[in-house]
């Protein structure tokens, strides 16, 4: 039997609810989200016990919602123009140039801000326990009720802990109550030069975006007040043992805390129930005590579950899920409740003889592809869609896995919500650096860990990026990983930079300059100390260029071309555009001289495209030397123009996306550009029979040079060899290699298309420059020779046929679309989007089956996008059809 384990999430329930018609609930919740005010307290006088009280009466305060940060609100409130636009985020008062800790004393942020808001309880909250709850505050704060002091600054502080405070007796039954909170803002350092990236248990933005100059200071979760009984269950958590290799049995063991809230003893019922299973044990608490219960399957013969529907990542099985529901019973009415919804699974992790970590799921080897995963959003709004959107990007794209990147939040439940529905894993980095305050450290991850622990796409745990923890808090996250959820794995350090190192940071490596700067298409097949060997936490493929349709929504026209200028580099990396040179220099070589900003997005989402299909298919076809990538990154907190983002601020997604959703195919046709071979790479757990793999070889003209057909089988979670293409003489210097992979009924199941140049790839020198006020160092490269595809800006304009329909559904509409080329030209990277016909704006998010596709003379295609019509605003949704030779 194996003893790794799963786990999952839990959801309080916020309204009443009862057992049974028999059974009443003392369980209430009132969300305060709305009528908040904020304001300065260098424009107050007055202290938070006068503030929190009746007596006070505010006068030009800005109004909020919560959660919400400072600098957010502001915006919201046109104090200052959107930040996201040109440079407006420069014009902001305590706005910082570069990467920074420290928060000059003359920033409006500077001093403390007061959140505060008026509220009555209802009357269903009469006679209860009541507790005050805060999800999440930065950095500091002060907390008032009705005059009151609940707790002071000493007690209220790290951005990633909740905080709970008991007010039955300063709350006000009937009558209006008053809570101010007074938020001091992290950054209160001597400003010096830090050899560090952080300091206090607060986000951070490394480099990938601005800093804002808020330093995101505020309620940036929940505030919410709860009643109950005198019992009330914390931390709930489902622990599965699931029999391997037969999947046929799980154990369950579920446990929980319960916290007397009296000075009185109390007994009762704690009671769970999963589907038609019921369990309970009589419970006897002291006054305040808090006793941990737990039903074992030694203990309940019903918690051992025969044939489970078991939670898969995406796309090798279903996302399964279970609900229990936990519930304590004193005096016959129900004094609190908590629903977990659960997976079955079992996650583990390994080291292979080469050091590398590799991952197993339900027992099977699996292959990691993925990206590192950047809070969403630079001011903290962090909205259901925006969550909703990227972990389905990366479910469409077969990407299994996130890594969350430890400079920015310890992410939400709603993130890990979506990971659970959508069958997404996620690595969860503890922090970005160890920081001074390590007391604060612990209490900080103890809090995250027993929050996020539930969920069953959470499998693995990193300790710091790019460094190591002290040896105190590694030792702190070991214990506290050991002891809140030991069926997760940990590793100190996210990667080795000399890979001998790997040994030592826990199996895997990071990326390098050049990796972040550009990588063209073969390099993952023809470098082994940083190509597809092993893992890598922190690869890539260099910039990734935005699409003009994200390009025209975030600076000025005049601002888009050239590039080298201010609004434009900031709309980069903190480094400035001169970062990307590389990219640049290679889109133009590769591809011909830039025309302008349209020229050079869509060249950019051909180089992109050819690198990312590169990068990924490399890893299919070395797996299991090569264990999996998370590759640099994955989304973006900003628009950001050239940076590493597959999926853009816009929830716009380009050529770099679909060429890593081109690799990601399950079952999928491939080839390589170091051996010449072709390969069909098979991730589901389940063996094909009877393929028929199809390699034809076209020169600049189409007339077809090559053809060669191949007859396979491929194993359960295999790949295989098909053949060697053997080139022939007198190819012209562009030229396509076009493959397809049909089933044994002649059903079409994977297509790529490839294009070549006889001019080779060869480096040449490379070397490092510091640049700019502090000295960041970018890749400097002469290569001897770069893959030369010029001549395709001299294919002809192809006039396409195409057809669709837009069909509505409940939850979303469909556009199917089918597009041929009647001509005798190649249709070269057709790119489809959806827009509003009044607008012309592009619907986003839009997920398409396959995007920036090729079409041969008289082949045809059809393909479909799945989108909301509440993004239409209320337009007609036509579908428009633009690429590289394309007619419009």
């Amino acid at each position: 039997m194996a003893r790794y384990v799963s786990i999952f999430t839990f959801v309080v329930l916020f309204s009443v609810i009862a057992c049974s018609s028999r059974t009443e609930s003392q369980v209430q919740k009132l969300y305060l989200s709305n009528n908040w005010f904020i304001q300065s307290s260098a424009k107050l006088q007055q202290t938070g016990e006068i503030i929190s009280t009746s007596e006070f009466i505010p006068k030009e305060w800005q109004p909020c919602k919560v959660p919400g940060t400072v600098l957010a609100a502001l915006v919201e409130n046109g104090v200052y123009a959107d930040p996201y636009y040109g440079i407006n985020l420069k014009s902001i008062p305590g706005y910082r140039e570069g990467r920074w800790l420290a928060m000059l004393p003359e920033s409006p942020f500077y001093p403390s801000w007061w959140y505060r808001t008026e509220f009555e309880l209802p009357e269903k909250f009469s006679a209860k326990n009541i507790t005050l709850h805060l999800d999440g505050i930065n950095y500091k704060a002060n907390i008032w009720l009705n005059g009151r002091l609940i707790a002071d600054s000493s007690q209220v502080i790290g951005m990633f802990r909740r905080f709970t405070f008991e007010i039955s007796e300063k709350v006000l039954d009937g009558k209006k109550n008053i809570l101010a909170i007074e938020v001091i803002a992290p950054g209160k350092l001597p400003d010096i030069r830090y050899k560090t990236k952080q300091l206090e248990a607060t986000t951070g933005w490394d480099d990938h975006n601005p800093q804002p100059p808020d330093l995101n200071m505020g309620l940036w979760r929940d505030v919410y007040i709860s009643g109950s009984g005198a019992i009330v269950i914390k931390h709930p958590y489902v622990v599965t043992d699931l029999d391997l290799p037969s999947l046929d049995e799980a154990h369950l063991k579920i446990s929980a805390q319960l916290m007397n809230m009296t000075e009185e003893n109390v007994s009762g019922i704690l009671q769970g129930t999963i589907e038609n299973i019921k369990f309970s044990k009589q419970v006897k608490l002291n006054p305040r005590e808090i006793k941990e219960i737990t039903f074992s399957a030694q203990e309940f013969e019903e918690l051992h579950i025969t044939e489970p529907r078991l939670w898969w990542p995406h796309p090798v099985g279903p996302q399964n899920l279970y609900q229990l529901q936990l519930t304590f019973i004193s005096e016959g009415k129900i004094s609190d409740r908590s629903d977990v919804t659960f997976g079955i699974r079992e996650v583990s992790t390994y080291i292979n003889e080469e050091g590398w970590r590799g991952y197993k799921i339900n027992g099977k080897k699996i292959l990691i592809r993925g990206g590192a995963w950047m809070t969403c959003d630079m001011l903290l709004r962090l909205t259901h869609k925006r969550y909703k959107a990227l972990v389905r990007y990366a479910r469409e794209a077969n990407l299994n896995m996130l890594r969350s990147e430890g400079f920015s939040i310890r992410e939400t439940d709603e993130f890990y919500d979506m990971c659970d529905k959508y069958g997404i894993m996620v690595t969860q980095q503890i922090f970005g650096r160890s920081i001074p305050d390590e007391e604060l450290a612990v209490a900080n991850v103890k809090d995250m860990i027993l929050r996020i622990r539930n969920h069953p796409s959470l499998v693995h745990f990193l300790g710091h990026d790019e460094t190591f923890p002290t040896p105190t808090l590694d030792a702190a996250y070991r214990e506290m990983i050991n002891k809140y959820t030991p069926e997760r794995s940990y590793q100190p350090h996210s990667g080795a930079f000399y890979i001998e190192d790997r040994f030592k940071t826990g199996g895997t490596r990071t990326g390098t300059l050049e990796l972040w700067s550009y990588a063209n298409p073969s390099h993952y097949y023809t470098h082994k100390e940083d190509g597809a060997w092993g893992f890598a936490q922190s690869g890539g493929i260099g910039g990734i260029v935005a699409p003009y349709e994200s390009m025209q929504k975030m600076m000025p026209l005049k601002d888009l071309w050239p590039p080298f200028n201010e609004t434009f580099s900031f709309h980069t990396v903190l480094q400035g555009v001169e970062y990307f040179n590389i990219l640049i220099h290679n889109i133009e070589t590769r591809y011909g001289k830039i025309k302008g900003i349209e020229d050079f997005c869509f060249k950019g989402q051909v180089t992109n495209y050819a690198s990312a299909r590169g990068m990924f298919e490399a890893y299919a076809r070395n797996k299991y030397d090569a264990l999996g990538i998370t590759t640099w990154k994955y989304d973006a907190a900003w628009p950001a123009a050239i940076t590493w983002q597959y999926v853009d601020w816009y929830l716009n997604v380009g050529g770099a996306y679909y060429g890593a959703k081109k690799a990601g195919e399950p079952l999928h046709v491939q080839y390589s550009y170091d051996d010449k071979t072709v390969y069909v790479i098979n991730n589901y757990y389940q063996r094909f029979a009877g393929l028929n793999v199809q390699a034809k070889i076209f020169n600049f003209d189409l007339k077809e040079v090559y053809a060669r057909e191949a007859r396979i089988d491929v194993n359960e979670n295999d790949k295989v060899q098909v053949f060697q293409i053997e080139f022939p003489a007198g190819l012209t210097k562009s030229y396509f290699l076009s493959l397809k992979l049909n089933d044994s009924d002649g059903a079409e199941i994977s297509d790529n298309f490839y294009w070549f140049s006889t001019v080779p790839d060869i480096e040449g020198e490379k070397g490092e420059k510091a640049t700019g006020k502090q000295n960041w160092h970018i890749l400097t490269s002469s290569p001897k020779s770069i893959a030369d595809h010029t001549d395709l800006e001299r294919l002809p304009q192809v006039k396409l046929e195409t057809s669709y329909e837009i069909l509505a559904g409940a939850s979303e509409n469909i556009a199917r679309v089918t597009v041929g080329n009647p001509t005798s030209d190649l249709a070269f990277m057709i790119h489809l989007t959806v827009i509003g016909n009044d607008t012309g704006t592009e619907v986003l998010p839009a997920y398409w089956d396959d995007n920036y596709f090729s079409l041969l003379p008289g082949e045809s295609k059809q393909v479909s996008a799945r989108f909301s019509a509440s993004d239409l605003e209320g337009a007609e949704a036509v579908v428009r059809i633009d690429g590289w030779n394309i007619e419009q």
